[in-house]
């Protein structure tokens, strides 16, 4: 139903002497209270009284109605809708009557109970002899499940219109109305409602109502790009735009294009692709707030999308009839047909907090941006052979062998290659591997190189839940599968030492810089073996001005005075027996120790003594 055909219907309704209410029916965060307010209210208000009443927040009947009827009467007094301290003016009048008959007849206060109820009875029917006075009642479907929704409507009927004459438009969701009250809600609004419009959102309201009075400069400025990317999104799922999920996604972007500004004040990094990085900003939000306002993704399953981080390849080997698609996976068939938003959509981990936090790291999201999308090609080739299936076959035989003659000339990341190769090996098995190069030995040496070079915080480079979950057609390849898993785990220890002996070094050189960062991430290393295979303790410990003192200094702050350390260096009880007896053999060995120096062997023999002890108790 058009809006100007509901606002004719309610028109004609208001002007009537219809005994009966009308309702208008439209699906959770339609947009119907927008309407009633910013159209309905303003166009019947010049002729008729409007009292607009919300029945959400009410814990009882009896509050309700009092709180109605009191509204009722300030509108009936003159006073506008909007005017919440209206009441302030309404209190005297009726206050000042009833006490002045409760003064005269104290242990009557029935009596004055009933006068108050006989004011305001003769003033509500006064209005009879002017126009029609309208009450609007919203979000019935939210009621409290104190107050039942039939006896809600028989007291509009029996205390509202029958008396006083009130033209009642009711404003809900029939379908939200609770199981257990449908059949009597359906009973008793056959004797109350004498129309119902159905209500859909006019989406081509949406530019002037919300984007371009949105103080958002990109909001304005983007309109058509937006409507574009959401009107495709509803024509492709067949739903109608949510306005309260829609005023969610514009004031949470209002945070995250704050943060960019503040960023890009101090920094120039990103700038020039401003507009595309903020699109992809918008894209993001609008799928993960969509997702989350119709409560498919919460704090608890937010895991679920993992697959879709940091990426701009979305392929899932999905052609089994009847299997379960992931939530990942369904979430890229429910947007990604949108093709203006699925050029531009990457996710980021930054917005996930943005909606259920309120928090949003612009460096986070441009970092992660910038090493997905070229500036001059938003779609790598990659992501263009995971769209295969709008392909010609020599279209894909050209991706796939370019893909291949690029492997080592391209920056990527571990998981674009795990994601080429998982791609790859779905293609042979399905005879869509058109190229005539072998495509595995290419991209396990680029993996390898990558691989080498990467920071990984230590973190596992190779896990096998996450290859199980992200790469599901390279985790069926064992031959695949356990060439990675060599490269992987190979390039995982070679970090592992490194950092082990960047550590160490630091220790000896009084670097507590790189000591406290290595300390904050988290590494957790067998310091004591990395001693024993390498030149440190004959050059740094046992040797004339030994430096025994400063490693001495980092095991009582690592090891002694950190209760649970046995958890964490449980392993290395033998490198520090053995680490003791070198020291033992050392000391007894050369009697021409220095005296500072012999003593600060002691101390760090006694220290490793100590904390074997802690171990084994």
């Amino acid at each position: 139903m058009k809006s100007e055909q509901l606002i004719e219907g309610l028109s004609d309704y208001v002007n009537a002497h219809d005994p009966f209410a009308v309702m208008i029916d439209g699906p959770w965060g339609s947009g119907k209270t927008y309407f009633i307010k910013k159209t309905v209210i303003p166009r019947i208000h010049t002729k008729h009284k409007v009292v607009y009443f919300s029945v959400y927040g009410y814990a009882s009947l009896a509050s309700l109605k009092s709180d109605l009827i009191g509204n009722l009467l300030i509108s009936s007094l003159g006073k506008q809708p909007n005017e919440v301290d209206a009441s302030k003016d309404v209190v005297p009048f009726i206050k000042g009557t009833v006490e002045g008959i409760g003064q005269k007849l104290a242990s009557f206060k029935a009596l004055a109970e009933t006068t108050e109820k006989f004011i305001i009875k003769k003033q509500l029917c006064a209005q009879k002899d002017d126009a029609n006075p309208v009450l609007i009642i919203d979000d019935l479907e939210r009621v409290s499940r104190e107050i039942h929704t039939s006896d809600l409507l028989g007291f509009l009927l029996t205390n509202i219109i029958e008396p006083y004459g009130y033209r009642v438009i009711i404003v809900g969701n029939i379908q939200g109305i609770r199981d257990g009250e449908c059949k009597e809600f359906t009973l008793t609004r056959e004797k109350l409602v004498s129309r119902t419009f159905p209500f859909t959102y006019d989406f081509g309201n949406v530019n002037q109502e919300f984007f371009q009075n949105s103080d958002v400069d990109f909001i304005k400025d983007d309109a058509n790009w937006l409507l574009k990317m959401i009107n495709e999104y509803v024509q492709h799922n067949d739903n109608p735009l949510n306005l309260r999920t829609l005023e969610f996604i514009l004031t949470t972007f209002k945070m995250i294009d704050k943060q960019f500004h503040e960023y890009w004040i101090k920094h120039s990094y990103g700038r020039l692709d401003c507009l595309q990085i903020k699109r992809s900003a918008f894209a993001n939000l609008f799928v993960i707030a969509t997702e989350y306002r119709e409560g498919r993704l919460t704090r608890e399953n937010l895991t679920v999308i993992d697959p879709l981080l940091n990426t701009d390849v979305f392929f899932f080997p999905h052609i089994k009839d009847g299997e379960k698609m992931s939530m990942a996976e369904d979430i890229t068939i429910r947007y990604h047909d949108s093709q203006t938003l699925k050029e531009v959509i990457m996710y980021d981990s930054s917005v996930n907090e943005a909606v259920f936090n309120g928090v949003f790291r612009a460096q986070n999201f441009i970092n992660m941006w910038m090493k997905l999308f070229d500036s001059r090609s938003h779609h790598s080739v990659l992501g263009r052979l995971a769209n295969f299936r709008n392909l010609t076959d020599k279209h894909l035989k050209d991706l796939e062998c370019q893909l291949i003659q690029e492997s080592q000339a391209s920056e990527t990341s571990i998981n674009n290659i795990l994601s080429t190769i998982n791609m790859f090996i779905f293609f042979e098995n399905n005879g869509l591997y058109l190229c005539n190069e072998k495509y595995l030995p290419k991209f396990l040496k680029e993996l390898k190189d990558v691989a080498a070079n990467s920071l990984s915080d230590d973190a596992s480079l190779y896990n096998p839940d996450y290859i199980g979950s992200m790469y599901t057609t390279l985790a069926k390849n064992t031959d695949a599968l356990n060439q990675v898993k060599k490269i992987l785990q190979l390039a995982e220890f070679n970090q592992h030492k490194q950092k082990t002996e960047q550590l160490v070094n630091a220790i000896f050189e009084e670097d507590n810089k790189t000591i406290r960062k290595f300390d904050q991430s988290g590494f957790y290393t067998n310091i004591f073996r990395e001693i024993l295979n390498s030149d440190y303790l004959p050059r740094d410990i046992l040797t004339s001005g030994s430096k025994a003192q400063l490693l001495n200094r980092y095991l009582h702050f690592e090891y002694i005075r950190i209760s649970n350390s046995k958890d964490f260096h449980a392993g290395e009880v033998s490198d520090i027996s053995s680490f003791i007896i070198k020291i033992n053999t050392f000391m007894a060995g050369s009697s021409k120790i220095e005296k500072i120096d012999r003593f600060n062997l002691k101390e760090l023999r006694n220290t490793l003594t100590n904390i074997l002890n802690k171990f084994e108790n």
